[in-house]
């Protein structure tokens, strides 16, 4: 599950999860100070049991303005027979060498699910976490609201629920736009009908806007499909992308900054997509049966130009995409199937 950013240094960063033969998880991170070329030995921010990724919860690591790292990854386990997962946050000074006692986000004892996050690094230098939680003394299989929790002065402070009713199991995106604004998208639930909201705030996290849904799908569906969304900043607005079952209009759609949808990857297979810009050039990417494997395919945006679908020609078995446009090119970072029936990292550029 790699995720592919950079840092305000200009260096990238790549981060992801790997297990030993002994199913120990470790959380890896490394950096490349050429572009992507080449990248740094591995430096484990956390190993242990539960310590785990999927396309619903990537870990990440996040930088401040100091200079140190914030990471913030998900450990599960098992209490009485329970299932539980915990959203955890360790910081490092001294860029990833050492790193700090890991800490839970959501102080509450009880044992249940927390997931499906996001977090971002706020422009008061603040950390924001959104995640689901269960709902406590649920009676249907799974029912979870969606929290927030904001640092303050480095420390985590008490959850707040931001919308009480949502879909259970897909993962949330946040984004700090041009005007500085934090924006949450989540999938909502309305009597079944599971769309895209988003919610904004201009205060860092304090007060949020009423939910709107970003693009009407009117997908109805009797259960949680398992399937978020992922924007970026491009020039003043934003760009989304997310899988639809809709009816009208099956697959993943891109939104533009304007809200129309600019592309559709319609095939019954296309899933994960991603999507980074930088200036008026971005980069949107998923992956489809080509065959008897799954291959990337992108479009390349570049104002308002969008190309037509093209494939990584190296991107055999490739999944679980993450990319980072610099400047005339971009990076796209994704697993790979080994001959040995494990995955690998592997690595792409496209020129923009």
């Amino acid at each position: 599950m790699p995720v592919v950013s950079q840092m305000p240094t200009g260096s990238v960063l790549l981060t992801w999860v790997e297990k030993d033969s002994k199913g120990v998880g470790s959380f890896c991170m490394a950096q490349s100070a050429d572009g992507g070329k080449t990248f740094s030995d591995r430096r484990v921010v956390v190993s242990g049991a539960g310590i785990s990724g999927s396309r619903l919860m990537r870990p990440k690591v996040m930088t401040k303005k100091d200079g140190s790292l914030v990471a913030v990854f998900a450990k599960g386990g098992n209490e009485n027979g329970k299932r539980t997962n915990d959203i955890m946050m360790t910081r490092s000074a001294d860029k990833g060498v050492t790193w700090s006692t890991p800490q839970k986000v959501d102080s509450d004892p009880t044992p249940c699910v927390r997931g499906f996050y996001d977090a971002v690094v706020l422009p008061n230098d603040e950390v924001a976490v959104a995640y689901l939680k269960d709902v406590a003394g649920s009676t249907k299989h799974e029912e979870r609201n969606l929290r927030l929790v904001l640092t303050k002065n480095g420390q985590l402070q008490p959850e707040r629920i931001i919308d009480p009713v949502v879909c259970d199991c897909c993962n949330i995106s946040m984004l700090v736009d041009a005007n500085g604004a934090l924006n949450v998208i989540y999938r909502d639930n309305n009597d079944d009908i599971r769309d895209m909201a988003k919610m904004t705030s201009t205060d860092n996290g304090l007060t949020f806007s009423k939910p709107q849904i970003i693009h009407t799908d009117n997908w109805k569906i009797a259960g949680c499909p398992h399937s978020g969304a992922f924007m970026t900043n491009y020039g003043k607005g934003m760009l989304v992308t997310w899988f639809s079952g809709s009816d009208q209009e099956k697959g993943i759609r891109l939104l533009g900054p304007n809200g129309k949808r600019l592309a559709l990857a319609n095939d019954p297979s296309a899933r994960n997509g991603n999507v980074a810009a930088q200036g008026n050039k971005a980069l949107f990417v998923w992956e489809q049966n080509r065959g008897e494997v799954s291959q990337i395919g992108y479009r390349v945006l570049n104002g308002e130009t969008l190309s037509e679908t093209n494939w990584l020609p190296e991107s055999l078995s490739g999944t679980n995409a993450s990319t980072l446009v610099l400047g005339n090119q971009a990076l796209v970072v994704y697993e790979v199937r080994n001959a040995n029936k494990k995955n690998g990292l592997k690595w792409s550029t496209v020129s923009l």
